[in-house]
């Protein structure tokens, strides 16, 4: 568990005013992440700002087996997690305890909330529908790590090892991220502008992107604010 917390500690250094960005660093963890699920010609593509991201995106067909490949290479491995703690009807409810215990522990403990808002629900149509957003994957991973301690199963560790890489991408600045086939469509973390540690809801700019795409904060969630601002 010392490792855990070595990881929560590093991942509230996370500066949402402004964000760490290495994509050297987020591919070399998106890399071993790959590794790990037998994933072995990943290449990259940066969208710098969502709307950027959208045109990176169009014209994919989400359902296409090609698409559909990690999704469901994640899938099987929770399945397979799922079908052997189930097999033990006091283990498997020894690990749901133990996962909400973790999830209030690190809702408390871990502070992505904005980060995870800012990057929800910011591309249109089944491009919006089909991203993955990092900060709520960390999240979930880090909670399934530390109820994952509480029983023996090596699926589970398994599933958890494919999922780390990600907490080492999110505070290399890795936002949200699409794929086909082996080709991840990377988002970077916004700048966000913070009041009162919410995020600003005065019509101002208050996630930006490095290309300078704009949002506000409106009673919907984030809107495009049409000039370009500086990162």
């Amino acid at each position: 568990m010392d490792e855990v917390e070595k990881i929560i500690s590093r991942l509230n250094g996370v500066d949402p005013e402004r964000p760490y960005f290495d994509p050297l660093a987020v591919e070399e963890a998106v890399r071993r992440h790959a590794r790990l699920i037998g994933f072995r010609d990943v290449s990259f593509t940066w969208a710098m700002g969502p709307r950027q991201a959208n045109s990176e995106l169009e014209g994919v067909d989400f359902e296409s087996p090609e698409a559909c490949r990690w999704p469901l290479t994640m899938q099987a491995m929770q399945d397979q997690a799922v079908a052997e703690l189930q097999r033990d009807d006091a283990v498997w409810q020894a690990y749901q305890e133990a996962q909400r215990a973790a999830e209030e522990r690190i809702a408390q403990a871990l502070h992505l909330e904005l980060f995870r808002l800012a990057l929800f629900n910011l591309l249109s149509g089944e491009a919006g529908q089909q991203g993955h957003n990092v900060a709520s994957l960390v999240s979930f991973a880090l909670r399934d790590v530390i109820a994952g301690a509480s029983v023996e199963s090596e699926a589970l560790e398994d599933l958890n090892d494919a999922y780390l890489p990600f907490a080492d991408a999110i505070m290399a600045g890795l936002g949200s991220f699409w794929i086909v086939g082996e080709r991840f469509v990377c988002l970077p973390l916004p700048r966000l502008a913070l009041e009162n540690g919410a995020l600003v809801s005065d019509g101002s700019p208050a996630a930006i992107w490095p290309n300078g795409e704009a949002y506000a904060n409106g009673d919907e969630g984030l809107i495009p604010v049409l000039q370009s601002v500086e990162w």
